[in-house]
């Protein structure tokens, strides 16, 4: 998929504290940014799709509500690329 350039101002001590957490997680910033902006995406869609089948209101879930003994090993990134990648080949 195609990546284009972007060019942030974030606080300077907000950016150190940001570059910490990659490192430690050994990603980089790109990703953050990346997996951010997709679960937005995937949000207003969620949202969007709850209204046209008159679901109601779904409310995010927090940490604290997903339980401990969900299964393991799932690549929500991936996933989330996929769907995406298939909303698009679809029109």
């Amino acid at each position: 998929m195609e990546k284009r350039k972007l060019t942030l101002s974030i606080r300077k001590d907000l950016l150190d504290e940001v570059k910490k957490y990659a490192k430690n997680e050994g990603i980089n910033l790109s990703n953050i940014v990346e997996e951010y902006f997709e679960y937005l995406v995937l949000e207003k869609w969620i949202d969007d799709l709850a209204v046209e089948l008159k679901l109601g209101d779904l409310s995010s879930t927090s940490e604290l509500e997903i339980p401990f003994n969900r299964p393991k090993g799932l690549d929500s990134s991936n996933i989330i690329r996929k769907l995406r990648d298939e909303r698009v080949d679809d029109p």
